[in-house]
């Protein structure tokens, strides 16, 4: 059974649970690669401030590489929710689905959430589905990280509700039949794009 964690403060994700704002450069794949003023004659004393307010400190800059990707996978075509899915068995696209939100969560206003659907056991598709449905309704968007649906086939459900897929290809290891046969059982045209993916980077492809 999958396991959600939207929690929008930032806390690290564990393995089966979702994130919606990790820590800057948790989890990131490397690599993707005077003021003016006029002076007035008597200074006047500072007015005291009605609240406290918080500086955050500064983030890590965005890799270029992750930049593009973003741009690639929202402007092309608008959506709501977005599936990351393996290319082939044995590989993983949730580093994909962490670095997409990662990156997101720092250029869209709208609520962006990762949910970690690998290991979906069945019959929990389409409660998953429900759960994504419920949140676009809500106006965040979600992306969701699947199994190869050649060994997970419940992942279909989910990747055939979502909008807009993206292909996790491994780096250096690809079967290209079956990732030949991931775009046709879930349908070429929902496909963005394509990442391929190595053990510590990915690259937009």
């Amino acid at each position: 059974m999958y396991e959600s964690n939207d929690n929008p403060g930032g806390n690290n994700p564990s393995r089966g649970g979702e994130s919606t704002s990790p820590k800057a450069g948790a989890g990131r794949p490397r690599p993707w690669s005077v003021v003016r003023g006029t002076p007035t004659p008597v200074p006047l004393p500072p007015e005291e401030p009605v609240h406290n307010e918080v500086i955050p400190a500064p983030a890590e800059p965005i890799p270029a590489e992750l930049l593009h990707l973003w741009t690639l996978l929202t402007q092309r075509e608008k959506w709501n929710s977005l599936v990351v899915v393996p290319a082939q068995p044995g590989a993983s696209a949730l580093m994909a689905g962490r670095a997409i939100v990662e990156v997101g969560n720092q250029y869209r206003e709208r609520p962006l959430r990762l949910i970690d659907a690998e290991g979906l056991p069945p019959g929990a598709g389409s409660r998953l589905v429900r759960d994504m449905r419920a949140f676009v309704e809500q106006g965040g968007m979600v992306v969701v990280s699947i199994d190869s649906i050649l060994t997970n086939p419940v992942g279909l459900e989910v990747a055939l509700a979502a909008e807009r897929a993206l292909l996790c290809v491994p780096l250096g290891s690809t079967q290209f039949s079956a990732a030949r046969q991931t775009l046709e059982l879930i349908g070429k045209a929902r496909f963005l794009g394509s990442v391929t993916l190595g053990q510590k980077a990915g690259s937009k492809r």
